[in-house]
């Protein structure tokens, strides 16, 4: 087994969940890494990282300030190479080759049990990508579909925040008229151009024209 590599490898963890983290960091100091610290948001941990070493970083995707892809980009932007592997709930395709494509080393879904987890890590230790057995199955399901909602899959409320962004809404009007907060619309807003691939408002359209999505 491939936990030798692991142990005694630093980590740092950044995760706005404060029982994730400590549930996280649990399982990594039982498998032998030395978690050296945690973060509720990107931005602390970029700080830490401009004067503090650490071997292996750890990140959530969906968090206040600054999300988890943005902070892959961030990091590699100041040339620092340590891995890093993104543990998330969201297992859309486009989410996981954006986080790839921003720096990523290694993605992972939260319900990745220990032996995934200790492999992923070893791996990206070793300089070499890792994604999850079920994420690529999920995959190859998706490129063998003929379905092409089953790609461009939008939560009923993603599909509502949808309709108000084609209408040039912005986020605080939507926050308004659904009676959400503006952080969560911001939240959906982002899962929406990553689920859909695109970066601006007339991409989006266009997508939302072409595939009926609202």
């Amino acid at each position: 087994m491939s936990i030798k590599l692991v142990q005694n490898k630093r980590a740092i963890i950044i995760d706005d969940h404060k029982l994730f983290t400590s549930g996280l960091a649990g399982i990594l100091e039982d498998i032998g890494l030395k978690v050296i610290a945690t973060f509720s948001n990107a931005i602390d941990a970029l700080n830490y990282l401009k004067n503090q070493d650490t071997d292996i970083i750890f990140s959530d995707i969906n968090m206040p300030k600054m999300d988890g892809i943005s902070f892959c980009n961030k990091v590699r932007e100041k040339n620092i190479k340590t891995p890093i592997i993104m543990l998330s709930m969201y297992e859309d395709s486009n989410i996981i080759k954006e986080s790839f494509n921003n720096g990523a080393n290694g993605y992972l879904s939260k319900n990745t049990e220990r032996e995934e987890m200790i492999k992923a890590i070893s791996t990206c230790l070793k300089g070499a990508t890792y994604l999850n057995k079920s994420l690529i199955q999920k995959e190859r399901k998706i490129k063998n579909s003929d379905d092409i909602s089953i790609k461009y899959k939008l939560t009923n409320r993603e599909r509502e925040v949808l309709i108000h962004i084609l209408k040039d809404e912005r986020n605080a009007l939507i926050a308004s008229e659904l009676a959400i907060s503006r952080r969560t619309v911001e939240t959906h807003r982002k899962n929406i151009f990553l689920k859909l691939g695109v970066k601006t408002n007339i991409g989006l359209a266009q997508i939302a024209l072409k595939y009926n999505l609202c």
